[in-house]
């Protein structure tokens, strides 16, 4: 039977904040030189039932209206780190680092693990009667079958997975202890990745999406190219929906899911126009996600796939935006001025009045700083200067001379209204202006999200000639890559 979660009381669940007789909210933390920094768990820690030593805590409970856990065979979009719990606290496997989830096919790791310890028993015992004088099924010919072989070091962890994701939803995030039976076992691992023998892993795992054996047949590593790139169109199609839609956390998945389909042994192989068509959908899904992770102020994930984003296109005025705006966030001042003028130095027409309104932020956010240390220190550091934060709206006709003192107050007050009400409409049309500039910023990218010209021809070599028809598609087909890792 799949693991389950252990009944437990509510006292026992969500006990009293000063009852130390259960483990507190959030007591398992990251090591201390990862930079994601503790773990903010939402739940107790409990054991998983059927998988002795194995317990749980969740970090993000999965929407109300989420499936139940994934069925045997269903083909699980994953991102995932693991590390040693240990005091090395070593790095395992991470799917974060490189912004690559991954895709395993539930059960397929437990189903080999089993048949290799089955078949590696019968095959010892078949030994012990063959010594013992069963020499005669050898001499009529019969040929021992020989067992199928182990995983291998990088997939021993997908046992693990199994076990986490049978008690999962999809949207769910957790943290596991998983002991090393469910891993590396007794004897570790001497290959990449190295782990000492007996050693128990710390899983920090999420669901981002499953689909059932019906839903997606083929598995990934047999999919052509012509197949991949239409998951990929199909996923952030739907995730450019569920953005629009106000569904942040749904479109996130979507766009992840649509990453997991361009691996980097894929785009490793690819060369011309087959590779400049995966890095056009490529880049609006770092962008897209960006602005995702914005949304939700995950401002250190906003930079990274922004950062991700300029990797396949420097020019890409959005990333620049969305970079910056992510650093201002974080106060990261300096390094968000820069980023923000490189989106202004490439951003097309009016897209211009997005950055120039983050630019003026922070100058707002300087002069407020000049004043509170003025009025702190009393000028000891000099004088600083000050501006009106609305002096960039100023005109000639706030600037006119006094009114002649002969004129008759009426007159002078219908003067001021209409001049204010000048002032009004400009500064309306300005914010309307931005509004329109920032909503384009922060709207998510289509496929025409095009690549940039100098980008492009890097990528192609300087070539427009396509490769001949299908070549790419039966490379996939001889060398297998995108394989299980």
């Amino acid at each position: 039977a799949p693991p389950r979660f252990v009944a437990m009381s509510r006292d026992a669940w969500d006990p009293e904040v000063d009852d130390a007789s259960v483990p507190l909210v959030g007591e398992f933390k990251y090591p201390v030189d990862r930079p994601d920094g503790p773990v903010v768990c939402s739940s107790r820690r409990v054991s998983v039932a059927g998988e002795p030593g194995m317990t749980k805590q969740i970090m993000r409970a999965a929407p109300d209206d989420a499936p139940s856990p994934p069925a045997a065979h269903a083909t699980c979009f994953v991102h995932y780190d693991m590390w040693q719990r240990n005091e090395t606290h070593t790095e395992v496997w991470s799917t974060r680092r490189e912004s690559e989830p991954h895709q395993l096919v539930l059960g397929d790791a437990t189903s080999t693990r089993d048949a290799h310890e089955a078949a590696v028993k019968d095959s010892s015992e078949g030994t012990k009667e063959t010594s013992e004088g069963n020499e005669s099924a050898l001499n009529e010919g019969s040929e021992r079958v020989s067992p199928p072989p182990p995983l291998d070091a990088r997939r021993k962890h997908h046992v693990a997975l199994d076990a986490c994701l049978r008690t999962m939803r999809v949207g769910e995030r957790a943290l596991f202890v998983v002991p090393a039976r469910l891993a590396y076992g007794e004897l570790g691992s001497f290959s990449f990745p190295a782990v000492p023998p007996s050693c128990e892993l710390v899983a920090d795992v999420e669901l981002i999406g499953a689909k059932s054996a019906a839903e997606q047949p083929e598995r990934r590593a047999d999919m052509l190219y012509e197949e991949r790139m239409a998951r990929v169109r199909g996923h952030r199609e739907a995730g450019n929906e569920r953005y629009r839609a106000g569904d942040i956390v749904a479109a996130t998945n979507e766009y992840q899911m649509a990453l997991s389909f361009l691996t980097d042994d894929m785009l490793m192989q690819l060369f011309g126009d087959y590779l400049a068509e995966a890095n056009k959908e490529k880049l609006p899904a770092h962008l897209n996600l960006a602005a995702c992770f914005l949304a939700e102020r995950r401002f250190k994930e906003a930079i990274d796939q922004a950062s991700r984003a300029l990797s396949v296109d420097r020019t890409s005025a959005k990333a620049y935006y969305r970079r910056g705006r992510a650093r201002q966030a974080l106060g990261q001042d300096d390094d968000a001025r820069k980023d923000l003028l490189e989106a202004l130095r490439h951003s097309p027409g009016g897209e211009d009045a997005a950055a120039l309104r983050a630019l003026r932020e922070l100058e707002t956010e300087d002069i407020k700083a000049a004043r509170a240390r003025k009025k702190t220190f009393g000028g000891l550091f000099g004088h600083e200067r000050e501006e009106d934060d609305d002096s960039s709206s100023s005109s000639s006709e706030d600037d006119e001379d006094d009114e002649d003192e002969e004129e008759s107050e009426p007159r002078r007050a219908a003067e001021r209204e209409a001049r204010s009400a000048r002032r009004s409409a400009r500064a309306n049309k300005r914010a309307a202006f931005v509004r329109d500039a920032e909503a384009r910023m922060n709207d998510v990218d289509e496929a025409d999200a095009t690549v940039s010209s100098e980008m492009s021809k890097d990528i192609t070599g300087g070539s427009s000639s396509f490769v001949a028809g299908g070549l790419v598609s039966r490379l996939f087909k001889t060398l297998g890559f995108g394989g299980r890792r």
